[in-house]
């Protein structure tokens, strides 16, 4: 049918989710701004401008037939202005809308509340993450800085990159050399996997903040690798298994199209075989190999062999920040982390890292169907990280 573009590889994997459950995956964010200061009607004028300058935002997933497609519906986003009495009934309410938004799967693909308080107002930003990836949300809090208008032919340039990124995704699925280091992988890995959880409805479960592991001054490089490494390694601790998975999110981009916000992400995943004692090394030695080979979309890896499928153990967010406020309407305005969350049903655990100016900040979600507790992942995975981020300091000086 004229008008509908093909799903990305992710997008499948949330409207197969969404057709299991009854729910979509939200993302949100929270910000914080002085009291009585920032104009609902300006606010509406901003989030206007938003949403026609991400032509995503505009699309919704849709399945018919056997056909699986994302089509544009309109430009209407959900936006309301209420109160609240303090900040507790905020995170409350926060949780509302959230819940709202997520049983909605027809619903809009962004949702506002500005939230009036006595001490202080509050922005709350929801997004149908099968549309908004993390670097598209990153984006779109730029542009809560003050309305402006579109590019010109920006909806052909969305449209493009979409059809670009999923011909680029057929090749690579269908391309012999990749899948076939994907079946050799999973084909010789251990049958002592961690089960993941049942497919059920995902259960609010609590976001643990843990304590912050200090960045040496001398290492230089991502701290990606150091942060993946010890999230598996605490993973083994607390299942005793010999050998882990976890998922997390790898961007891509075609460079024609850097400018265009959806949902260019491509979910790669790390099997880690190395043993109880491996070392860094020869986890990073793994790890590279699997990069070369991360362009395969998700859901053909996944398919490959029903050892592996559904034993994804978890999901790893990773983000580096310098920015400690947000532009909002002109106004400055302080990100409140959330404290409790929806884990996905297809995995145990969400960890995220944030790589701050002197510290690498943990936080955890685990759902109720995990054989161990989130403090005790937890407290594994501060040690393991504060161990390696060390050792690796100690080599360099």
């Amino acid at each position: 049918m004229a008008g509908r573009l093909p799903l990305l590889s992710t997008q499948l994997g949330f409207l197969l989710m969404a057709e299991r459950t009854g729910r979509r995956v939200a993302t949100n964010q929270l910000f914080r701004l002085p009291p009585a200061v920032l104009s609902a009607d300006y606010l509406n004028l901003v989030l206007r401008s938003i949403m026609l300058r991400n032509p995503t935002l505009s699309y919704r997933l849709g399945i018919s037939r056997g056909e699986v497609y994302q089509e544009r519906c309109s430009d209407a986003y959900d936006f309301a202005e209420v109160r609240a009495e303090d900040e507790a009934a905020v995170a409350r309410l926060r949780l509302a809308v959230i819940d709202e938004f997520e049983s909605a799967l027809d619903g809009a693909a962004l949702a506002a509340r500005l939230i009036r308080t006595h001490e202080a107002d509050y922005l709350l930003m929801v997004f149908d993450h099968a549309l908004v990836d993390g670097e598209s949300q990153a984006t779109m809090v730029h542009q809560l800085a003050a309305p402006e208008p579109a590019a010109d032919g920006l909806g052909e340039r969305f449209e493009a990159a979409v059809r670009d990124r999923a011909e680029f995704e057929k090749a690579a699925a269908s391309d012999g050399r990749g899948i076939a280091f994907w079946t050799d992988r999973l084909k010789n890995f251990p049958d002592g996997l961690p089960p993941g959880p049942a497919p059920t409805t995902p259960e609010r479960v609590s976001l643990v903040g843990l304590p912050g592991v200090a960045r040496p001054s001398a290492l230089r490089g991502s701290y990606f690798p150091y942060v993946l490494f010890s999230i598996h390694r605490a993973l083994r601790d607390v299942t005793g298994a010999e050998a882990t998975v976890i998922a997390y999110a790898w961007g891509h981009r075609s460079a024609a199209f850097s400018d265009v916000t959806g949902c260019f992400l491509n979910t790669v995943i790390s099997l880690d075989r190395t043993g109880p004692h491996g070392a860094m090394a020869d986890f990073l030695d793994d790890w590279y190999r699997e990069i070369d080979h991360a362009d395969i979309p998700f859901v053909s890896i996944a398919g490959l062999g029903s050892a592996f499928s559904g034993s994804v153990s978890g999901m790893l967010a990773y983000a580096a920040t310098t920015e400690d406020s947000v532009n909002v309407a002109g106004i400055e305005a302080i990100e409140i982390p959330s404290r409790d969350g929806r884990n996905q049903p297809i995995q145990t655990f969400t960890a995220a890292a944030t790589v701050r100016k002197h510290e690498i900040g943990l936080e955890l979600m685990v759902n109720k169907e995990a054989s161990y507790e989130v403090q005790e992942l937890g407290a594994h995975w501060h040690r393991r990280l504060s161990e390696v981020l060390s050792s690796s300091h100690e080599r360099r000086s």
